[in-house]
């Protein structure tokens, strides 16, 4: 990624098989993440962080990140994880280990008042769908089309050259080796989990900065 700017620490976690926890630091900003399989733990994460973010309930920005598996094309793929990252918060749900989606991230989703926001995204509804849990989501933006037209930039860019000159963040790398590692593990690495963390807390920034709730 960058090692001098971004970094990852584990915390300590006395129940590891219904979820971690750990702090990656984005340029001195800690984002929280939580990596599970559990649905319980997802529906509370929803409610805490929905919580903190009352105020913005009818123009909630939500960065959206997907992972699949690199044993398919990505036309046939379906999602192994979901990325959801709202402020300095970030949620890494296993989706192929998880039993059950439980339905408040269902209906969170499918709220036609929340945009979620990725680059380069367009494939990541379709394998939400394709996944065994078939996960619909009902607004979806890519930031590269609302910064070609709200700010004059190329819909070619990266999501790494979107984040320099829009937040301010030089160098930001998204290793190829990494982005096609086996995401089907149970036990993700701390580079896998660094890697979606910072996936969808750009995207949230890049949302967040480009007020993509009126687009």
């Amino acid at each position: 990624m960058n090692d001098d700017y971004i970094t990852i620490s584990p915390h300590f976690n006395p129940d590891p098989y219904r979820f971690r926890t750990y702090t990656v630091t984005f340029f001195s900003t800690p984002i929280i993440t939580t990596v599970t399989t559990t649905p319980s733990v997802v529906r509370n994460w929803l409610f805490r962080v929905l919580r903190l973010h009352s105020i913005r309930r009818h123009r909630l920005v939500v960065g959206l990140g997907v992972q699949w598996s690199p044993y398919s094309s990505l036309a046939h793929s379906a999602a192994a994880t979901l990325q959801l990252c709202i402020g300095h918060q970030c949620l890494i749900f296993q989706l192929l280990h998880a039993d059950t989606v439980p339905l408040s991230l269902r209906r969170f989703l499918s709220d036609p008042r929340n945009t979620f926001v990725g680059v380069w995204n367009h494939s990541d509804i379709a394998m939400l769908l394709r996944s065994e849990h078939r996960l619909s989501v009902s607004r979806v933006v890519d930031a590269r089309h609302v910064a070609a037209e709200r700010n004059g930039l190329s819909s070619q860019l990266s999501m790494e050259k979107l984040a320099e000159i829009l937040l301010g963040a030089p160098d930001v790398r998204k290793p190829q080796s990494i982005g096609v590692s086996n995401w089907n593990d149970y036990r993700l690495s701390l580079e896998q989990i660094q890697y979606a963390c910072v996936d969808a807390y750009v995207s949230f920034e890049l949302g967040r900065v480009l007020q993509v709730w009126n687009w």
